[in-house]
């Protein structure tokens, strides 16, 4: 018995090249994955720099506007609402503070509007996530965004419904408190 113990730990332990090896090769894959992320995510943030100033966003929010006033926003919630579910609630986040201190969005719209990013964020960029990682084809990765923005745009009405139902009958400035 004392064999078969001996056996298991002597094979258990790598040697210090084999660890370096494997490190090294972690390293150069994370680095490999970098590059491919950035090469989508640069050019998205890019564009959306450029569009930023022009009147592309008001007139999204314009549109908007009776759909975001069901989920308790104002159409200056369309572009970091826009900039979150596209690329993420970091970058969405960039967009809301500026937004915030502005004045253009009351407490109670950035309340939605945070709980509305938190459920429902990136599913463009996930879904090309996905694509990097190992998702096969066009079809594969367009039934992995339709079923990712669905689950999450149901969970994201489902979350600002509740707090909807949650709030009538109370000031709002009260749950803020």
């Amino acid at each position: 018995m004392t064999a078969v113990v001996g056996e298991w730990i002597g094979t258990a332990v790598p040697s210090a090249a084999s660890i370096f090896g494997a490190v090294l090769g972690a390293a150069f894959s994370g680095a490999v994955f970098a590059l491919k992320i950035s090469a989508f995510i640069v050019p998205a943030l890019i564009l959306y720099d450029l569009l930023a100033p022009l009147p592309v966003f008001a007139r999204l929010g314009g549109r908007l506007g009776p759909w975001l006033a069901r989920l308790g926003m104002s159409p200056p919630c369309a572009v970091p609402l826009a900039a979150g579910l596209f690329l993420g609630i970091a970058y969405g986040a960039g967009v809301i503070i500026p937004i915030a201190e502005e004045k253009r969005i009351g407490p109670e719209e950035l309340l939605s509007l945070g709980l509305f990013l938190c459920t429902c964020h990136a599913i463009i960029e996930d879904t090309l996530l996905f694509a990097l990682v190992g998702a096969r084809g066009p079809v594969e990765v367009a039934w992995r965004m339709l079923t990712l923005a669905g689950l999450r745009l149901l969970l994201a009405l489902t979350v600002l419904a509740g707090r909807q139902a949650l709030l009538r009958g109370k000031k709002p400035s009260t749950v803020l408190e």
